[in-house]
């Protein structure tokens, strides 16, 4: 004999089938939910961490840039007291240069030539005098080569003037450092 079970167990199983997958489907739902806010955190504190190294690294910038300025300053201000310091020590040979020079040419004249004029322009300067004969004017040529205050010496002009020898001399200053 057979025997039919007129029980609906077939319903009752897709019942208790649809219950498992719709349970299945909300707990994945949730599930997707947590991850997906998990991640949106995840990102925000990254964007947070980033925003805030950007701020720190702008700050950084601001301070060396305003540090760079003061650098560039004293760079300045050291230059401008090395072009001070430069035209002091000029001034300094200028103001002690020319007696140097006058008491260089006092010594190197010889004793029979005298100079009647002398022109300082620059640092050409232009004798004129008197010898009693070519070789004294030779001799104060030679002199004032072979001094390491004068270079470039040319005799410009010798002529005799009753018994005297006018001359004329050009040369460089040149002082020693």
């Amino acid at each position: 004999m057979v025997k039919i079970n007129l029980l609906p167990i077939k319903s009752e199983l897709r019942k208790k089938a649809l219950v498992e997958h719709v349970t299945l489907l909300a707990l994945c739902i949730v599930l997707v939910f947590i991850l997906s806010w998990f991640v949106q955190t995840s990102v925000n504190h990254q964007k947070e961490m980033l925003q805030q190294e950007v701020t720190a690294t702008k700050l950084e910038i601001k301070k060396l840039t305003a540090e760079a300025g003061e650098i560039e300053k004293f760079k300045q201000q050291r230059q401008e007291l090395e072009r001070k310091l430069d035209i002091i020590t000029e001034l300094n040979a200028k103001k002690t240069g020319p007696v140097e020079v006058l008491d260089q040419l006092s010594l190197l004249i010889p004793e029979k030539a005298w100079i009647t004029s002398l022109k300082n322009t620059g640092n050409t300067l232009v004798l004129d005098g008197a010898a009693v004969d070519n070789p004294t004017i030779a001799a104060f040529m030679k002199n004032l080569q072979a001094s390491p205050y004068f270079q470039g010496v040319d005799l410009e002009l010798t002529q005799q003037q009753g018994i005297n020898h006018k001359f004329t001399i050009k040369c460089k200053i040149k002082l020693p450092s």
